[in-house]
């Protein structure tokens, strides 16, 4: 898994979305931050703050973007990234597949 220490994702369809970060635990279990991007538009993108003042713990296991589209589905991002004090960023794409609504690792 790719250490970073921020997430950016980019709303590449025609809906209103938001997201928040959810991390693995020690004991197994997802947890989600309180901390959320606020609603955004179509060709708009956003980026948390640094992982470690949002609420992830160091020892996280894993960390991903948890999206949501205004009046539709939920998903977690997909591959999932490690958290690390790095200055660096996960960039994702949120989109609608043929499939479904996803989001993306890009970078």
């Amino acid at each position: 898994m790719r250490p970073v220490q921020k997430i950016t994702v980019n709303n590449k369809d025609g809906y209103v979305f938001n997201f928040s970060v959810q991390w693995l635990g020690s004991d197994g279990k997802w947890h989600t931050t309180e901390w959320n991007s606020g609603n955004y538009p179509m060709a708009q993108s956003r980026t948390t703050p640094p992982l470690e003042t949002i609420g992830v713990p160091s020892d996280a296991l894993a960390v991903t973007p948890y999206g949501h589209v205004v009046l539709g589905p939920s998903v977690q991002g997909s591959p999932c990234v490690a958290f690390a004090s790095n200055n660096q960023i996960a960039t994702y794409d949120a989109v609608w597949t043929p499939l479904g609504f996803a989001i993306n690792l890009i970078e």
